[in-house]
């Protein structure tokens, strides 16, 4: 897409036939830069592999009605396919994703044409105390994510291979960390956004003054998701400005869920700690995948928006008050 920076898709839909995804291939025709990033970050390559449920080159199966789509937005500095554990368990499930890239933002970008970029000096130095900085990169994350509906909704007209297949009376949001925020921002603007999903995003760089939503919201965060427990792991100060912005946001929310995820850490959502071989990540991806479609469910597939998002998830998955606390 010729945007400034040029951004990149990846779409991918329940298909027959093709041959199994390696992690590399994802970063054709940059397989070989992207390596040798990664090995220099200290990833084992085989660790990429983290599903063998994706294929590619395969038939796009078309149904009455197509598909309901959903946008996923990474966390700061990922690469936007590095959630193939949470893609591998949703895809089966009838689902389209449409993966955004954050150009000169995330650790590097590859484009079709060959081009390859790495993360932008000013951002690999952005300190987490530079709020205007991660204002700027909020406002253009939440304006992507409307550029790329439109873009989409021009391939379900017209394009020779996807068209018909996107369901966009149906479209979800899911964000990871500033991806989250973002999410949550365009929601609360475009209405053609159903239902968000918000993976242990940045609340503290949400600013809700004199705004309300009743955009369905899901919200999914870290163990540590307390005051208090935030508090341990990072600057205090974003501690209490993340769980000040949690607070608004729940009292603009008109109908949201908050849930915490027992065992996972903040970038458990995405495949990075399989990329060092930590699995446990395995885990919160499956639960994961399991809260996210129960609540699509209920808000894609009904006539009406529910009055209660209440779940009943895995007990693993715990339901929580603003403040972090269980309930």
């Amino acid at each position: 897409m010729e945007q400034n920076p040029r951004l990149a898709i990846s779409i991918f839909y329940p298909s027959t036939g093709g041959s199994p995804l390696r992690g590399l291939d994802l970063y054709a025709p940059c397989q070989a830069e992207a390596a040798s990033l990664l090995r220099e970050m200290g990833v084992d390559l085989e660790n990429l592999n983290v599903t063998d449920e994706l294929m590619t080159s395969g038939t796009a199966v078309t149904k009455v009605g197509a598909w309901p789509t959903v946008l996923l937005s990474p966390g700061f500095g990922i690469e936007r396919d590095m959630y193939l554990g949470i893609i591998s368990n949703l895809v089966p499930k009838g689902y389209i994703i449409v993966t955004i890239s954050a150009p000169y933002e995330s650790m590097f970008t590859v484009y079709p044409d060959g081009s390859f970029i790495i993360q932008g000096k000013d951002m690999s130095e952005l300190k987490s105390s530079d709020y205007n900085g991660w204002y700027l990169l909020l406002e253009s994350r939440s304006q992507l994510i409307s550029v790329v509906l439109e873009y989409i909704d021009t391939l379900n007209r017209s394009d020779p291979e996807l068209a018909g297949l996107f369901d966009l009376g149906n479209v979800a949001a899911v964000g990871h960390s500033l991806g989250g925020a973002a999410v949550l921002e365009a929601a609360k603007l475009d209405n053609r956004i159903k239902a968000a999903i918000l993976l242990d995003p940045s609340f503290h760089l949400i600013r809700w003054d004199g705004v309300t939503s009743s955009v369905p919201v899901l919200v999914l965060r870290q163990e540590a998701s307390t005051y208090e427990a935030l508090a341990a792991i990072t600057n205090e100060k974003i501690a209490f400005d993340y769980l000040e912005g949690q607070r608004k946001a729940f009292k603009a929310l008109k109908n949201s869920s908050l849930y915490r995820i027992n065992g996972a850490k903040h970038m458990s959502f995405s495949d990075v700690p399989l990329h060092y071989g930590d699995l446990h990540a395995v885990q919160v991806h499956t639960v994961t995948v399991e809260a996210m479609t129960v609540f699509m469910e209920r808000v894609l597939q009904s006539d009406h928006l529910p009055q209660t998002l209440a779940l009943q998830l895995s007990g693993t998955v715990v339901p929580i008050n603003c403040e972090g606390d269980p309930i």
